[in-house]
């Protein structure tokens, strides 16, 4: 199985280097595992309102877990809504830096609140997990690895890394689903092994990339960047 895998190694795949790679982590990372695990479906439960638009979509069929897992998974169902979308099939080819939807993500734009002038500023901090998009946030349970932001000069980069016991289709489905009924367009690639969902939401301009990779033990490591951070 592939290891688990940095944001900073993302990073580079997307041709997006992260400005501090390789900086100390911070030291409350823990902390802020119990903070999303105890408040994230609380908080954000009830929130999504199902799109009718979406109706016609299939449903992801869940699989029997136990323990850690189970309880993530019906948490992660619970905070989309009651279901979770299938993810489409990925799109035919390997996923290359020049596609839409990571050009919408690492837009080689230099000036202020361009993200090559944002990704420079870039802080590590696991309070930045915290704030994610509303739609990428950590997946419930997940034990955070890292995290990155930055929140001014116009620039509202996240980044983050976390590791679930839960199977990797089953949270490409609850990010797909998260993705969708809040406005966004989501594409499915493959990189290599690993596999990967982009988009961007037209009214506002928003954009993700998402990285799933297998990780030891049954796990799934996720990487997350995204703009328009809270």
């Amino acid at each position: 199985m592939a290891p688990v895998r940095s944001f900073c190694v993302l990073a580079l795949l997307i041709v997006l280097p992260l400005g501090g790679c390789g900086r100390k982590k911070g030291d409350d990372l823990n902390a802020l595992d119990a903070q999303l695990t105890n408040n994230a479906v609380d908080a954000l439960a009830g929130q999504i309102v199902v799109d009718p638009r979406l109706a016609g979509h299939r449903t992801a069929k869940l699989p029997v877990l136990k323990g850690a897992a189970a309880k993530a998974l019906a948490d992660s169902v619970k905070l989309a809504g009651g279901s979770l979308l299938a993810t489409p099939a990925p799109s035919q080819g390997e996923a290359q830096e020049s596609a839409s939807t990571l050009a919408a993500v690492a837009s080689e734009q230099h000036k202020p609140g361009g993200n090559v002038f944002c990704r420079k500023q870039l802080a590590y901090g696991a309070q930045w997990a915290s704030r994610l998009p509303e739609p990428f946030t950590v997946y419930p349970g997940a034990q955070l690895t890292e995290a990155a932001g930055v929140e001014k000069d116009g620039c509202t980069l996240r980044a983050a890394t976390f590791v679930t016991p839960v199977p990797r289709q089953s949270v490409m489905d609850f990010y797909y689903t998260q993705a969708r009924r809040a406005g966004f367009d989501a594409e499915h690639e493959v990189m290599g092994s690993d596999h990967v969902l982009g988009g961007s939401r037209k009214d506002d301009g928003s954009a993700f990339f998402l990285l799933f990779s297998e990780a030891p033990g049954g796990k799934t490591s996720v990487d997350v960047i995204a703009d328009n951070g809270r």
